[in-house]
């Protein structure tokens, strides 16, 4: 889609919004970020990864990249509370080697892959370095990550244990996690933001899913801007 057109659709369906809901979807979209991605190797409970993608989503992170090893993933709107229907939500259920697929393509895309884990290597979310975006995996409940997620890991991280309890929950690990990565991220990274065109392109899109039947508009709409010009 060409720009002219989609500052064109974005006004039309700004014209059905509240200025209330606008204002709102403006403060989200200056708060996303692509800076910070999430992985789920694996994760056994589809409560667990609709938990870690809602707290998520509330930092704003926007990609989810969920490996499917063994375990199907089920998108679950009552966990998640909505949370599913704003992001990106990437699932590989059909691959051979999904791990390594998926891990190769973001490191492709200059992400870090940094691996939760009880590694002797491994150090707290807020002494990892954030001079590139990085790529956040958790592992299933179980097993943790996998031996493929390890060794093909670039760092490892880990939250501090002061009580019995064996391990954190996979979605409060999460939580705690990135709720430290993105603190760090928004007081030390510079460019962790949207750019001015991913931010057009969220921006319409979270506009059409605040509306009924909005690719019925949209056809409409494109019509008439192709009668304009």
């Amino acid at each position: 889609m060409n720009k002219e057109l989609k500052h064109f659709l974005i006004n039309k369906f700004s014209e059905f919004l509240s200025d209330e809901r606008k204002e709102f979807i403006e403060n989200v979209l200056d708060n996303r970020t692509d800076y910070i991605r999430v992985v789920l190797e694996d994760i056994r409970d589809p409560h667990n990864a609709n938990a870690i993608i809602r707290s998520g989503e509330c930092l704003g992170i926007q990609h989810f990249h969920v490996i499917e090893n063994e375990n199907a993933f089920k998108l679950g709107r009552g966990v998640s509370r909505g949370a599913i229907k704003w992001v990106d939500v990437h699932q590989y259920p059909e691959s051979a080697t999904p791990t390594a697929d998926v891990f190769n393509d973001l490191k492709s895309k200059g992400y870090r892959i940094v691996v939760t884990s009880p590694n002797e290597k491994a150090s707290a979310p807020e002494s990892l370095s954030l001079d590139q975006p990085i790529a956040v995996v958790m592992g299933n409940e179980r097993d943790g990550i996998s031996e493929e997620a390890k060794d093909l890991a670039d760092d490892f991280i880990r939250l501090p244990m002061h009580g019995f309890t064996e391990s954190y929950n996979v979605s409060v690990a999460a939580g705690l996690t990135l709720y430290s990565l993105v603190s760090k991220m928004r007081a030390s990274v510079e460019k962790w933001q949207f750019n001015a065109q991913l931010k057009d392109d969220y921006r319409l899109r979270w506009y059409k899913k605040c509306m009924a039947r909005p690719d019925d508009y949209e056809n409409y709409f494109v019509k008439e801007f192709e009668s304009q010009h």
